[in-house]
């Protein structure tokens, strides 16, 4: 059971590499057409038309890819001023219980994400006239990520549950 946990750690922890890379590089090209766009607006008078077309589905899905990041380091902020005064046995079993909560939220906000998606397929938007699923997508993947980071966090606490008993 140890190797196909520590399987997936290093299968998350790649999944993660990818896609904080992925979101670095999309936040990169949002500020340089950002720029190109004040630029054409201000300096040359003639707006990109179809420059929020682009910008609002990026923005999306950094926030949402920057969300899975987030909940994969566990920088999210929490409240410890309860748990300080708690005994450590109560303490982990209420951060399992915790995190099982969360990952089956996120489960839940996956399928609902896929159900959005598939709803807006073939509505056109904008200037481009690009389906909102072409952003909305990105709801369905950051919470399948987070539900995948869930069940190898909640597997990792159990194994380190067992292990402290064990001692």
């Amino acid at each position: 059971m140890d190797k196909i946990i520590d399987s997936m750690s290093s299968i998350c922890s790649w999944i993660n590499r990818k896609v904080i890379i992925l979101t670095a590089v999309v936040l990169f090209l949002m500020m340089m057409f950002s720029v190109i766009a004040i630029f054409f607006r201000y300096v040359l008078a003639n707006s990109i038309t179809w420059a929020e077309d682009v910008l609002l589905p990026a923005f999306v899905w950094v926030g949402l890819l920057g969300i899975s990041i987030g909940f994969r380091s566990k920088s999210h902020i929490n409240v410890e001023t309860i748990i300080k005064f708690m005994p450590m046995k109560i303490v982990q079993k209420l951060s399992i219980f915790t995190e099982i909560l969360i990952t089956v939220f996120c489960g839940y906000l996956t399928i609902e994400g896929i159900k959005l998606t598939l709803a807006t397929q073939s509505m056109p938007w904008g200037m481009l006239q690009l389906p909102p699923s072409f952003f909305y997508v990105a709801f369905p993947i950051s919470f399948f990520l987070m539900t995948l980071y869930g069940v190898n966090a909640i597997a990792t606490r159990f194994r380190n549950l067992k292990n402290s008993n064990k001692v």
